[in-house]
């Protein structure tokens, strides 16, 4: 069957979505490559299964099973699980894939992604055939990007959802270089193998999507406060809190150091005392930043708390209450 004709047929086929989804149990957090991650919380995602997995197999889908397709929550939602967002809220800002790659007797589905600042959020699921044993471990990829045919990410983190015997769901955040937002962007993701996380097993493989995504649309909801909060610790250590930058998918704080003897980060509450999730943070140089979910529509004032993170069981973190400051977002 041609393309065209398999188009017109799959659009007469009337899809019941409660039998093509089923829900899976959470699974926990993959750690990091370069940068820190903060854990994510143990949630339930559902997930696509199989007609909608052997459709995207094709590599294509017609309009209308594409309409049909994005409202799948492994499709359409699987990101707000991610960077804990309503259901649907993002779905202006994703650019949806929905094509599998098979290599090595493994197929992989790049799902949906997001650009936001500085990064990008990627849903894929590794359809794979695991064993009972191996639902009690982690699981990660390695995970290059390239933008406009240039090696752009610089290490990332993220976590699994809904392992089974038969696949494993894999997000996670490629910390951008440079990315210019708001134009196109010809986009390259190539991941390197599936590992356990004891390293005692491996499903070897190089996955690789290539597709063209723009944040114009996030860009037109983004917004930059500016800050230029100085503060110094008794050793000498400079901080300047440079900027917040908002967008629908996330809340950023950009910060610059000198003469660095602590690592130093920030937390966030709104004006109710509410923390802020934080979501990934790069700490511990010139310029840094600590990032946070995306804010509610309610959120008007942010209270900006700088503590010393000492890695260290006896000695989590000390609050610098009287470096403490605010920012009024509204």
């Amino acid at each position: 069957m041609n393309k065209e004709k398999f188009n017109r047929s799959i659009d007469n086929i009337d899809i019941p979505i409660e039998k093509l989804v089923a829900r899976e149990e959470a699974a926990m957090f993959q750690g990091k490559r370069k940068r820190k991650v903060k854990q994510s919380a143990v949630r339930s995602l559902l997930i696509a299964c199989g007609l909608c997995i052997t459709l995207l197999g094709f590599g294509f889908v017609s309009t209308g099973m594409a309409e049909t397709l994005s409202n799948l929550p492994i499709v359409g939602d699987a990101l707000e699980e991610f960077v804990y967002s309503k259901d649907g809220s993002l779905h202006d800002y994703k650019t949806i894939i929905g094509k599998s790659v098979e290599n090595n007797g493994t197929e992989v589905t790049l799902n949906e992604v997001i650009l936001d600042d500085g990064q990008l959020l990627i849903s894929s699921t590794f359809h794979t055939d695991l064993t009972d044993e191996d639902l009690d471990y982690n699981w990660h990829s390695e995970v290059d990007i390239y933008i406009d045919g240039k090696l752009s990410s610089d290490g990332g983190g993220g976590h699994v959802h809904g392992i089974t015997n038969s696949a494993v769901n894999y997000f996670w955040t490629a910390f951008l270089q440079d990315i210019k937002l708001g134009v196109d962007q010809e986009i390259k993701i190539v991941f390197s193998h599936l590992k356990r996380n004891d390293l005692n097993k491996e499903i070897k493989g190089k996955w690789s999507f290539e597709f063209t995504a723009s944040s114009e649309k996030l860009m037109e909801n983004r917004e930059t406060i500016q800050v230029n909060n100085h503060f110094s610790l008794e050793g000498g250590q400079q901080i300047n809190v440079k900027e917040l930058i908002i967008t629908p998918v996330s809340t950023k704080l950009n910060y610059t150091m000198k003469n660095i003897t602590e690592d130093i980060s920030f937390k966030l509450e709104d004006q109710n005392g509410i923390e802020i999730q934080e979501f990934s943070a790069e700490p511990m140089g010139a310029s840094n930043y600590n990032r946070f979910v995306a804010l509610e529509s309610d959120v008007t004032k942010l209270k900006v708390i700088p503590y010393i993170d000492f890695h260290d069981a006896e000695r989590k973190e000390q609050i610098l209450y009287d470096d403490i400051f605010e920012i009024d977002v509204k």
